[in-house]
């Protein structure tokens, strides 16, 4: 584990995944991030690459040959190599072996960078194209954090709150057909907060496209703790809880989302792809933003 450390927060980081483990307040001693109960999720912020959610069937074509990949992609299972650069800035980096190449035959140098400032937590990720190819992918975050943060509280005390009044449609995941559906359904109509319930998880994550809004907050009518989760570069996000409210609430900043449900196309004609030529670099982050 990687330990980053300032007089605001305390961040514990796991090389495989390049994952957030816990952010711990330094005054109030609370770690905001999801508590990783097996039962649940037994995750709690892996980095999402090549793609971001399911495939069809596991399966994608690439130059018409076809690879299986599990939801999510590989990244969070393999183990990035590690330089601490110091006691607030870490670096991780992953670059294709063989066991990824049978599952994604491009060539790729990609680098997750955590920063600490102040009470921010700066997660900053670079993927270069050290092929001789164009390459295709996707990529995204899955932080999911405290909800409640403290123990004798309940989640439906809490609500996400976006930055901007915003009107949004949701994209509808097909939980049966472990897809996107192509049908969509209204989430706000100039609107910017809701409360954590059950029944809006119910098809799975919460999924909207193009907001306005460069942060949202996850906020209690109790107190005045709160994360603000910012992001640049992102064209989706999702909200996500696991099947039963308390506990966790995941807000996960992805470029691309899974296939629908009737995609039957080449890999790089999935919705949001990054498109890269030979040594091109994107850049895409999220900053946790931690009041106690």
């Amino acid at each position: 584990m990687v330990i980053l450390k300032n007089n605001d927060l305390e961040v514990e980081l796991n090389p495989k995944g390049a994952e957030i483990i816990k952010i711990i307040g330094q005054h109030d001693q609370i770690n905001y991030m999801w508590k990783r109960e097996a039962s649940l999720w037994a995750s709690s912020a892996p980095i999402l690459f090549p793609i971001v959610g399911a495939l069809q069937n596991n399966e994608c074509r690439i130059e018409g040959k076809t690879y299986t990949m599990t939801q999510h992609g590989f990244s969070r299972h393999n183990v990035y190599e590690v330089q601490q650069l110091s006691d607030t800035k870490v670096e991780f980096e992953l670059q294709p072996n063989e066991e990824i190449l049978k599952q994604y035959p491009y060539y790729f140098d990609l680098k997750v960078t955590y920063t600490l400032i102040d009470n921010k937590l700066a997660c900053h990720c670079l993927v270069k194209n050290t092929d001789k190819r164009d390459i295709y992918f996707q990529i995204g975050g899955h932080p999911a954090f405290a909800c409640p943060f403290m123990e004798d509280e309940s989640s439906n005390d809490y609500y996400i709150e976006f930055e901007q009044n915003e009107t949004l449609n949701q994209k509808i995941i097909d939980v049966e057909r472990r897809g996107m559906s192509t049908k969509t359904q209204l989430l706000f109509d100039n609107e910017k907060r809701f409360f954590v319930r059950q029944a809006l998880f119910n098809n799975d994550a919460i999924v909207v496209k193009d907001m306005k809004s460069e942060y949202v907050s996850l906020k209690s009518l109790n107190h005045n703790k709160s994360i603000c989760f910012h992001m640049k570069n992102f064209n989706h996000l999702g909200l996500w809880t696991s099947k039963h409210v308390g506990g966790l609430l995941a807000i996960e900043p992805w470029v691309g989302h899974s296939d629908y449900v009737d995609f039957k196309g080449e890999f790089k004609e999935k919705e949001g792809v990054v498109t890269l030529a030979p040594q091109e670099e994107f850049e895409c982050q999220f900053i946790v933003e931690i009041n106690q």
